[in-house]
């Protein structure tokens, strides 16, 4: 019979990628289990936790320990961790309150909560009425408050299996790589500051910041690890309560600040702010910054030049999709990871099927692998082609010559008519070159069979259109980027 410990990794396992991160780091993450005879008993830090998982996410975790028990819990049990109320504070020799038993040591992993403000407070229900009777805060800080308090194991858990050995590297993120390796060294000579990852949701961005931290931990090193929506709740609750230079000093102490998903922060004028001056700290002297983005600095146009060219002041790192060869190495790993056999064929047809993140790719393989435990069927390619059938479906509907258009279209701002139409302006003329190029790559077409779906072009016109997309691409960066993203886009699955 599987162990508790084993069947609610698999049930986490599963979760992650029917919830949004934010949710399931948030809700999810922070939960615990035992067993006690036929039942499982999940545990939540507070009431008003429990309250939030019975209401929005007690069904699905029932279907899935059906599923992974094999039936052998026959119920599911939400309720308040009692020992999570009665866990201690202590005090560091620095006078920093830290929660016992938390991955703490000298690393300070997120947006730690102060013990001395209600509203912050692990008891839910005390937090809400103290909000609701201080009437010098809104109802957005009450709920930033309540989202600390159930939050307060998220807050500090580090993901242990995000280290530099889980990563799978190739073309499209090796430098990324090598950067975050190299600064996370105690003695490195060659930092760069700040650090700016950036990169499409899913790549492998926390990865790699976790790497880091996990790094900093094992050398008894200090820092703050902040989703850029914890940073701002921080920053608002601070602002509001007089706090801010406590906060922004408690911050300074460590060794290194990470923020992911900075980009967040554009229109926030006080929270920007204040943000400048902690950038400036960890820019200079031993300190190290390093920030992550969907997109380049110089594309987050919602900043003003001041922000774009500090982010700049380092080094900027991509982390793009995986080529096809990662794609099999990651889905070979993971399922190492599990201790399952994936035949290479059946990587390789996941692969080319699943092009758009890392996330999508190991969704796919984790229903290549309910499917194995459901049926009892050894892995094949059939197999595998059969428990992905709807998302090849998804993707062959998605990867038509009509779409193409649209989606160039819509990409570039012209209408799918101007495309089909005869003008040759550029603002024209080069997004209906790219609709053909990708259609020749895409779908694999022939170029007079292009032609005709581009309104009775000659087949050399599509020639022209893809050779010259090539040698843009191969020139341009910027413009490579964009065609990236548009396969990526139509290719999603």
């Amino acid at each position: 019979m599987i162990d508790t410990a084993t069947l609610w990794d698999k049930c986490l396992e599963d979760l992650r990628y029917s919830v949004k991160d934010n949710v399931f780091t948030m809700w999810l993450r922070p939960l615990s289990t035992h067993q006690e005879g036929q039942t499982l008993i999940v545990r939540a830090p507070n009431d008003y936790f429990v309250s939030y998982i019975k209401k929005n996410h007690l069904n699905d975790i029932e279907q899935l320990v059906a599923k992974h028990s094999q039936g052998s819990i026959e119920a599911v049990v939400v309720q308040v961790d009692n020992a999570s109320h009665n866990t201690p504070n202590h005090e560091t020799a620095e006078g920093e309150t830290q929660t016992s038993g938390a991955l703490f040591g000298r690393a300070l992993f997120t947006e730690e909560s102060d013990s001395r403000s209600p509203p912050l407070t692990s008891q839910g229900s005390q937090s809400s009425s103290t909000s609701a009777n201080n009437t010098s805060v809104n109802n957005d800080a009450q709920q930033a408050a309540l989202a600390d308090a159930a939050d307060a194991k998220s807050l500090s858990y580090l993901n242990p299996d995000f280290t530099f050995e889980t990563f799978v590297t190739g073309k499209s993120n090796n430098l990324a790589y090598k950067a975050c390796y190299e600064l996370s060294k105690p003695q490195s000579k060659n930092r760069h500051n700040p650090l700016f990852i950036y990169g499409s949701s899913g790549l492998g961005k926390t990865h790699l910041m976790h790497s880091v931290a996990n790094r900093y931990l094992k050398n008894n090193r200090s820092f703050y690890y902040f989703t850029s929506e914890r940073f701002i709740n921080q920053l608002v609750y601070s602002l509001r309560n007089n706090k801010i230079e406590d906060f922004k000093k408690k911050i300074k102490k460590v060794d290194l600040l990470i923020v992911d998903d900075i980009h967040v922060l554009a229109g926030k004028t006080k929270s920007s702010n204040e943000f400048l001056t902690l950038f400036a700290d960890f820019t200079s002297g031993d300190k190290q910054l390093i920030l992550a983005s969907d997109r380049h600095p110089s594309q987050m146009t919602e900043f003003d030049e001041r922000f774009r060219s500090r982010f700049s002041w380092g080094l900027t790192v991509a982390v793009e999709p995986p080529e096809i060869d990662t794609r099999v190495q990651i889905l070979q790993k993971k399922a190492a990871w599990f201790g399952m056999m994936l035949p290479k064929d059946c990587a390789l047809f996941i692969a080319q099927n699943v092009v758009s993140n890392v996330r999508r790719l190991e969704g796919a393989l984790n229903q290549v692998f309910a499917n194995a435990n459901l049926t009892g069927a050894p892995i094949t390619l059939e197999m595998v082609q059969y428990a992905l059938k709807d998302i090849v479906a998804m993707r062959v509907q998605a990867v038509n010559m009509d779409n193409i258009r649209k989606v160039v279209a819509e990409y570039y701002d012209v209408s799918v008519k101007d495309i089909m139409g005869r003008k040759r302006t550029r603002s024209i003329a080069r997004p209906r070159q790219i609709a053909m190029a990708l259609s020749r790559e895409l779908t694999g077409d022939s170029f007079p069979n292009i032609g005709q779906s581009f309104g009775g072009r000659d087949h050399t016109t599509v020639m022209h259109a893809c050779d010259k997309v090539a040698q843009l691409r191969a020139a341009d960066p910027a413009f490579d980027k964009d065609y990236k993203s548009l396969a990526m886009m139509l290719q999603a699955a």
